[in-house]
């Protein structure tokens, strides 16, 4: 059964294109209202917080992907997966990158990110101990 995932864009105008070569930061985040754990970035914090309106951030994990390689599977936990799987792009156009996400061995969401720098993907997940999980595939 496929649960559905809000997805969220966070459209920044005049973000810069991002080019078939280049690496993808794909992270998982914890927001909530009690403020415990590693926190994000402040201009993370920013950005998350504009979007779903917890007043905390905390990185529960991180992994930078190389865009020139195969697929991968990133952000491993006994309950999630996410793969993420370049996909061919014109030359000198856009990165797109194909993502899956996968609970308790179940797809439950997927999609493509078009890779454009400063323009982040955030992915609300389900709830998670008082707060929410959220996805997030953004350019470096």
């Amino acid at each position: 059964m496929r649960m559905t995932l809000v997805l969220v864009l966070a459209a920044m105008l005049g973000g810069l294109p991002l080019h078939a070569a280049g690496r993808l930061w794909v992270a998982l985040y914890c927001g909530n209202d009690h403020g415990q754990g590693a926190l994000a970035s402040p201009r993370m914090t920013e950005r998350l917080r504009e979007v779903f309106g917890f007043t905390s951030y905390h990185l529960m994990k991180g992994e930078t992907v190389d865009l020139t390689g195969s697929e991968r599977w990133v952000l491993s936990r006994k309950d999630f997966f996410l793969r993420v799987r370049p996909l061919p792009s014109a030359p000198g156009g856009l990165a797109r990158v194909a993502y899956e996400i996968y609970r308790d061995g179940f797809l439950i969401a997927d999609g493509t990110y078009v890779a454009n720098e400063d323009t982040p993907l955030f992915i609300a997940g389900p709830d998670f101990h008082r707060g929410r999980l959220i996805f997030v595939l953004e350019t470096k």
